[in-house]
């Protein structure tokens, strides 16, 4: 028997296919599995290291290795909340067809051309996905209320953060910039990604930008 550990099916590429899956069947007919997987290979796509590291092609191929596992192996060799899930997701058709199937639509998704944000906005967990700190930020430093101001918000997070700063920073200034590049208008800007972050605007991303840059410039360009 070929050994694998559980996270191959309980984190990672396969988990995200089912997990996709499985989010259109509990949506009742509210969400469509082929845009989802649109979205899914979107997703994939928007960072070169990411599509290096696990193209489309590769996915596909380890649901079609998944399948031939439960086909052989049965329910005993997987991870539990593996097998729940798939068991949800798949319905009345044997896991392995389903399995297959996932792999053939996420081919096809792949070989359409990519899914624009005016056909298909950006659903919440790919807004999370592509712009974590975003999220991360509002959900430590806005949401809570303790500060009066974004401003007030921005310069605490800088105090709290530094001299240790850089990575954080870093991402953070990258996403804000990644949704002003990404959505420049803002009904858009409000379609794919206000929806999900409620504190994100241009000016209020613009201003995350400025004062990020002018701490760096001022506590971090060297002599």
């Amino acid at each position: 028997m070929i050994s694998h550990t559980g996270a191959l099916f309980n984190d990672g590429p396969v988990r995200r296919v089912v997990e996709t899956a499985l989010r259109a069947q509990r949506s009742q007919g509210a969400l469509d599995l082929n845009d989802e997987l649109r979205r899914l290979v979107r997703t994939m796509g928007a960072a070169d290291s990411t599509r290096w590291l696990s193209p489309v092609a590769s996915v596909a191929a380890l649901l079609d290795h998944t399948a031939d596992l439960v086909r052989s192996e049965g329910p005993p060799f997987f991870p539990r909340t593996f097998t729940e899930r798939l068991d949800e997701a798949r319905g009345g058709v044997s896991g392995d067809d389903y399995l297959r199937t996932l792999a053939g639509s996420l081919r096809a998704a792949e070989q359409e051309p990519e899914a624009g944000f005016a056909d298909l906005p950006l659903a919440d967990w790919e807004a999370a996905a592509r712009f974590p700190e975003l999220f991360g930020f509002g959900a430590n430093w806005i949401y809570d209320g303790e500060y009066p101001s974004l401003s007030d918000s921005l310069a605490a997070f800088i105090d709290a953060e530094h001299p240790f700063c850089g990575e954080t920073f870093s991402g953070l200034a990258a996403d804000a910039q990644s949704v002003l590049v990404a959505f420049p208008q803002p009904a858009v800007l409000s379609a794919n990604v206000t929806r999900w972050v409620p504190w994100v605007s241009h000016e209020a991303l613009r201003e995350v930008i400025r004062g990020i840059d002018g701490h760096m410039r001022t506590e971090h360009a060297g002599s």
